[in-house]
């Protein structure tokens, strides 16, 4: 499960999510929401531990995987699992590396079938975020990938053993059910009800933020970027991710233009007008997508190279 080489996107599966959010009681959207998590495929925060020496000859490389693992107050576990590098990025506080994993929905259910301490999965949980609870896995995937809209008794674990210890441990409010049909519903529900409202409590928080982005910065930033001449278009905005803020900046600029260099010159050069760290990224980076699509440039490039 080497980390992706193409973007992984999931649009089906994420107007999905939105629509069956709307009424958890209604049966033909949590039908479609079925039918798109099995045929999706996801991404998960991993950390790939290979071993200290090399296998004898013969001798077959055991590889460790340790995916992250969430926990809620009540004790239950979650493997979380992002559709796109939009949701996976909400996970990642600024500077954190680790390695992704691109499972399907049956790689899910092998694991899960494998691991009995783990009570399913939940769907991007700093988003959307819903809930496959493990019965309902372990019956899908027992059924060889169909939709089953009331899952049976859990099923015994078996197959594959890979290592479970967490990446990190991040506080999330997501509830397990141990029954089908009603008791699944109910658990949605009550996550979803408390995912709301740490999602309220943050936004209220981050509207209290001042801005950090002042025009003593801009203009740093500008002066910095002028010297670059690949850079055509920059834009900026203030992010914060698992209550860490940071300064997200993507540039416009030619097909061989080193972004990670600008952006440690811009941290550099800049650091005297801001307390916050600076993250450059590509402009048709995905993490830049919203930013680019729904804010002007800070700086553009003048024709024939005047300022």
């Amino acid at each position: 499960m080497p980390e992706p080489m193409q973007p992984i996107t999931n649009p089906v599966l994420v107007d999905a999510m939105a629509t069956f959010k709307v009424d958890l009681t209604n049966r033909e959207h949590e039908k479609a929401f079925l039918e798109a998590a099995i045929n999706a495929n996801y991404l998960l925060p991993a950390q790939i531990e290979q071993p200290a020496e090399p296998p004898k000859e013969g001798e077959q490389q055991q590889t460790r995987i340790a995916f992250q693992i969430m926990t809620n107050p009540q004790g239950n576990k979650f493997m979380p699992a992002f559709t796109d590098e939009i949701e996976l990025r909400k996970n990642r506080k600024p500077g954190e590396r680790f390695s992704v994993a691109v499972m399907s929905f049956m790689d899910l259910y092998r694991f899960l079938k494998a691991n009995e301490p783990i009570n399913g999965i939940v769907i991007n949980p700093f988003g959307s975020a819903l809930c496959l609870i493990r019965q309902q896995v372990i019956a899908i995937g027992d059924n060889g990938g169909q939709v089953v809209m009331q899952s049976p008794r859990l099923a015994e674990s078996a197959g594959i053993q890979v290592q479970t210890q967490p990446v990190q441990k991040p506080d999330n409010a997501l509830g397990a059910a141990v029954n089908p049909a009603d008791a699944q519903q109910a658990a949605i529900r009550q996550a979803m009800a408390e995912m709301e409202a740490a999602k309220a409590s943050q936004e209220d928080s981050d509207a209290d933020d001042t801005s950090a982005i002042t025009d003593d910065l801009l203009s740093a930033v500008k002066n910095c970027l002028k010297k670059q001449k690949s850079v055509k278009k920059a834009y900026i905005s203030q992010e914060k991710e698992n209550g860490e803020a940071y300064l997200l900046i993507a540039l416009d600029a030619d097909e061989n233009t080193d972004i990670e260099e600008i952006g440690n010159t811009i941290s550099e050069t800049c650091a005297d007008y801001s307390d916050l760290p600076f993250e450059c990224v590509a402009a048709s980076n995905i993490r830049a997508k919203e930013l680019v699509t729904n804010e002007k440039p800070f700086y553009e490039k003048k024709r024939f190279g005047f300022f």
